[in-house]
């Protein structure tokens, strides 16, 4: 059934249409004495449509205030965690739910209702680094601007979060009821370490449907299986040399592993029987020579401290889109490529960043490259994080696989790119430890939860050939058997949730939570019984 708009609704309420913003989103407008005719869905709609938008916003800049990074302080060290736990728990005691923590702080859960879950809305509370030289303003300060709201979380994962704590509040304000128990989840690790949201899925009951709300529209079914991948080398000694090479001594790009770094630094001394001025006109001239070929390439040359700083500028983007960026280490390697340098770790790693990850997504010059011919696509390669640190050079690599290899053959395909890499490097650039192969994470595209939700898209964008898609990423989802993601990405507008100047529009906010607020309705809760005015 096609739901009326909010605004025909209200032409059912003329009261509604004249009185002020307070009265106009008391609950009671939205009875069913006051909206004769009108369902509970039809009401719960109305009311979401008309209030949720301004609750949502203020609620999310309450979360996006705690810096929540986990990355730097996991859930059980981190005060702002704590901190957004006690805030959360003071809402769901305001709003009627109840509230607990699960481990040392890895999961909030604030639940509706009584019994068996039936509903799992999950998302998660943590977020990536966020530079401040990076933002145009302080990342947790969130302001609205020309229609968007702007702040690390607002898309990533907070919003939503927002969006659906919000939908369920005002069902409960209409004096709805679920049908056993909706549950929202939320985790605290999913940027660093999945291991209390593991435990948790692992363990507690699980609902009937669970919707994750960390990925896009319109109907997220499947999920690459996660790759995480390292490769080391010791920086020194040189094994060859002359007194006029340049010396690398530092490099460094990147901020954790699931993002494509926007920005790549490599530091270099002039040879011994070089000067500082020499070596600056060398390195400009190959950022020069390396622009002809790649037009787009961004590059900064500088002294600072007696050596020569090559900053090389690209675009940064989530690792799972990788080829919607511009990974800043392809150039960097490319400039390094046209220099005399001693040939050091930092130089070894460097050659193997240009002869076997340069421009190529999906990891064909490594002979990884397959692809499952259908939902889920191509494999995604991309080298994100750079560092020296300890005497090594370190470079981190995540990738984004499909179904049709199983891991063991995957595996496989690894060691025989590892042996490529050290042929490449005279044996000094070697895997490092901590490689992760994850497999795909697929859902029953023909079962309730994803027709259900596919329904309330159509209607909603009036769209009526959407169908389940796949993403790269990966979701708390994925530890759930046959959850989904649905939002609060829009397909054609760009995701902003690891970059800097994190976005959302407050139109697809807007959207987002009504969409969800539909689908809580459809999936959970009880319909109000018909009273007497309703016949």
């Amino acid at each position: 059934m096609r739901l009326p708009t909010a605004t025909a609704l209200l032409c059912l309420v003329p009261s509604l249409a004249l009185a002020g913003a307070d009265s106009r989103c008391r609950a009671s407008r939205f009875s069913a004495q006051e909206m004769k005719g009108a369902s509970a869905q039809q009401r719960h709609a109305a009311y979401v449509q008309t209030c949720a938008l301004d609750e949502v916003v203020e609620l999310t800049k309450q979360l996006v205030r705690f810096k929540t990074v986990s990355s730097e302080a996991p859930p059980a060290k981190s005060p702002d965690i704590a901190a957004m736990g006690r805030f959360l728990q003071k809402w769901a005691k305001a709003h009627g739910m109840a509230y607990r923590v699960v481990g040392d702080n890895d999961v909030f859960e604030i639940a509706w209702g009584e019994g068996a879950p039936t509903l799992g809305l999950v998302f998660h509370g943590d977020v990536v680094p966020a530079p401040v030289h990076e933002w145009k303003r302080p990342p947790f300060e969130p302001y609205v601007q020309e229609g968007r709201l702007f702040g690390r979380g607002v898309e990533d994962d907070k919003g939503p979060l927002a969006s659906a704590l919000v939908a369920l509040d005002h069902a409960r304000r209409l004096g709805l009821k679920p049908q056993g128990k909706v549950l929202v989840i939320v985790g605290n690790g999913e940027e660093s370490d999945w291991i209390g949201m593991a435990k948790y899925a692992a363990t507690e009951p699980k609902p009937t449907h669970v919707i994750s709300v960390d990925s896009g529209y319109p109907v997220v079914a499947a999920q690459s299986g996660f790759v995480a991948w390292n490769l080391v080398a010791p920086v020194g000694p040189a094994l060859q040399s002359s007194k006029v090479a340049l010396r690398p001594v530092d490099v460094k790009a990147g901020e954790f592993l699931t993002q494509v770094p926007g920005t790549a630094t490599l530091k270099l001394l002039p040879g011994e029987e070089g000067s500082l001025a020499v070596a600056l006109e060398t390195v400009r001239s190959a950022v020069t020579e390396e622009q002809r070929v790649r037009p787009g390439l961004k590059a900064d040359v500088k002294e600072e401290g007696g050596a020569v700083v090559l900053t090389v500028h690209g675009k940064a983007v989530h690792a799972s889109i990788a080829d919607e960026g511009n990974n800043a280490l392809w150039g960097l390697s490319g400039v390094a490529a046209r220099l005399l340098m001693e040939d050091n770790g930092i130089a070894a790693m460097l050659h193997v960043l240009s002869t076997r990850f340069d421009r190529d997504h999906h990891g064909e010059k490594l002979g990884l490259v397959y692809s499952d011919g259908g939902l889920m696509g191509t494999l995604i390669v991309s080298p994100t994080v750079l560092r020296v640190a300890d005497g090594k050079v370190s470079l981190g690599v995540n990738m984004r696989r499909p179904q049709g290899k199983d891991a063991a053959a995957f595996n496989a395909s690894l060691d025989h790119a590892a042996e490529r890499v050290g042929q490449d490097s005279g044996g000094r650039v070697k895997e490092g430890g901590g490689r992760y192969v994850g497999d795909a994470h697929v859902a029953d595209t023909s079962g309730p939860l994803v027709t259900t939700l596919l329904d309330i898209y159509k209607r909603h964008k009036n769209v009526p050939d959407a169908k389940a898609t796949s993403v790269r990423g990966g979701t708390y989802a994925r530890l759930f058997p046959k959850a989904v993601d649905f939002g609060p990405g829009f397909p054609g507008e760009e995701y902003t949730g690891h970059a800097p100047d994190e976005s959302i529009s407050l139109e697809s906010l807007d959207l987002g939570t009504r969409m969800l607020a539909e689908a809580i309705h459809a999936l959970a809760l009880t319909p109000a019984p018909v009273s007497a005015q309703e016949k």
